[in-house]
């Protein structure tokens, strides 16, 4: 019996050519960034103490759990190790330099360059059954509600949408469209990080 099956160029770019390019990019841009995640490590481990990465629960694709990579910063109400204000922790975090070990979960296949917003496993099961779509592509290290919404303390719940829609349209020409937002989006200043 003949099955007719088409493929459109979305799959396509979703199945094969995204997942391959975000492992040779990721991989590329974690080798390049190393000299500059050691010194943030080592400042972090200065500051705050040892693990200087922090390994976060995260949601990925099929619903797999995976540990999310991050420069160990503490919350603005604690203090450095020498009691002094956590200036250092707020820095990382409005700059989005803490995140830059994220580049080896993308090397690694847990998460793509561009995805939706990675969930822990409290907001994937508050999701419901919504959550399902978002579970068939691997969640990005940017992506539209990061880059809509950077900072500026919406919830999951105000953003599953942008998530979704990202999904709809997902192909290459808009994951290069929110890669180019990203950069203006990380020097835009907000309230809250």
């Amino acid at each position: 019996m003949e099955t007719d099956v088409t493929t459109s160029p979305t799959d396509t770019y979703a199945r094969f050519f995204k997942p391959l390019l975000d492992r040779a990019i990721g991989l590329v841009l974690a080798l390049a960034t190393l000299p500059i995640v050691l010194v943030l490590l080592a400042m972090s481990w200065s500051a705050f103490g040892w693990p200087p990465v922090e390994r976060v629960a995260r949601i990925g694709k099929n619903g797999r759990r995976f540990n999310l990579y991050r420069v160990n910063t503490r919350k603005d109400h604690q203090t450095d190790l020498r009691g002094r204000p956590l200036r250092l922790s707020r820095w990382l975090r409005r700059t989005s330099l803490d995140e830059l070990p994220q580049l080896w979960n993308v090397a690694l296949g847990h998460m793509s360059l561009v995805g939706p917003r990675p969930l822990n496993p409290i907001e994937a099961a508050q999701l419901d059954g919504t959550v399902g779509d978002r579970n068939l592509v691997r969640p990005g290290l940017t992506g539209p509600w990061q880059v809509e919404a950077r900072g500026d303390g919406r919830v999951l719940a105000d953003n599953h949408h942008v998530d979704l829609g990202y999904l709809e349209d997902l192909s290459f020409r808009s994951d290069l469209a929110v890669l180019l937002a990203t950069l203006p989006a990380l020097f835009r200043r907000r309230e809250q990080v």
